[in-house]
């Protein structure tokens, strides 16, 4: 009884502890290297396409949106190490195209790499059924979204990159005001306002942007996080496991997702989507640590909790909760101690 007393006791400070310091689900993350990506998009006339949407993203949930100036010219600054992916749509004509780009920052001799994309007409209107992380949804790339809806967008963009939230979510109710069907504005305003703690309007953001496209995934992980910060676990985690399946690649959503399965006592599912998170972005999964070390206290694996509460310490020093899960840790060792 004694045992089950005191793991009890911390398995419940830890679960209280844990609502504390979650990461953001917004887009925008730190940076943990300053790799810049700079170059231009060409029409297929040779010209500089401008106006053109660029989305930059990598297996580990890195995503930024930037769009061409008026001669075709790009530039993406603080990019992470790795591998990333270039898309790049032309709002003016979605039969455009171009082949897979992608950059590997970390073999690069210089903070500043150059890429130049081509784009080109179909050969044809039909798809061969693979996808590769620079695939454009059919929905996407039929869309014609008004000129001056985009530059409200475009506007919302900037502000959002600039921490300017408040201009951002104006800019893009500007952009949904002049062109209702503008799904992706409505996800990313959703996701500010999930930033915010918003959670009832972000629903209603994510909601019609999945009525205009039911497979947008950012709509669709944004929709499982308001589930899942409204209490509403279950349909939370239907939600995120179907996120996943639209971009296996979004450490949040496994985040979120191995949480609520943890909550639910699932707890097989919930360490698996925790360990996927953190092998996809430690720096912004971090907290999964904690998730995992409740979920291992459950068990009496108290060696492993230890292990978890390390690693999370030593990944998030200052977090606002570290003299608690100190307190936690301490308590772990005095178990050890105790002779079986």
């Amino acid at each position: 009884m004694a045992v089950n007393t005191a793991r009890a006791g911390l398995s419940l400070l830890i679960a209280v502890a844990g609502v504390l310091a979650l990461p953001l689900p917004l887009s925008a993350q730190s940076s943990i290297a300053s790799y810049t990506v700079h170059g231009s998009v060409r029409l297929p006339d040779g010209s500089g396409a401008s106006r053109v949407n660029l989305r930059i993203t990598s297996h580990t949930g890195f995503s930024r949106l930037v769009f061409t100036d008026d001669m075709g010219r790009f530039e993406v600054r603080d990019i992470p190490r790795g591998r990333h992916y270039l898309a790049a749509t032309n709002p003016a004509d979605p039969r455009q195209t171009h082949d897979p780009v992608e950059v590997e920052t970390s073999r690069a001799f210089s903070g500043r790499l150059l890429v130049n994309i081509f784009l080109r007409y179909r050969v044809d209107e039909t798809t061969s059924g693979k996808e590769t992380k620079s695939t454009i949804s059919v929905v996407e790339a039929s869309q014609r979204v008004p000129k001056p809806a985009q530059k409200a967008f475009e506007k919302a963009v900037r502000f959002g990159a600039n921490q300017e939230v408040d201009k951002a979510l104006e800019s893009f109710s500007e952009s949904i005001e002049l062109f209702p069907e503008y799904f992706q504005a409505l996800a990313e305003r959703g996701h500010l306002r999930i930033g915010k703690g918003d959670y009832g309007h972000a629903a209603a953001d994510f909601s019609q942007a999945l009525r205009l496209n039911d497979r947008y995934e950012p709509a669709v992980r944004g929709s499982g996080i308001c589930k899942f910060q409204q209490g509403r676990l279950t349909d939370a985690v239907a939600e995120l496991e179907r996120a996943t399946t639209l971009d296996p690649g979004i450490a949040s959503t496994y985040l979120f997702l191995g949480i609520a399965n943890v909550s639910l006592d699932r707890r097989e599912a919930g360490r698996k989507a925790l360990e996927k998170a953190l092998s996809l972005d430690a720096a912004l999964a971090a907290r999964a640590h904690v998730h995992l070390a409740n979920l291992y206290l459950k068990e009496d694996r108290f060696k492993d909790a230890a292990t978890e509460l390390d690693a999370y310490l030593s990944a998030a020093p200052n977090a606002p909760d570290a003299e608690k899960l100190k307190a936690v840790r301490a308590q772990i060792d005095s178990r050890l101690a105790k002779p079986h």
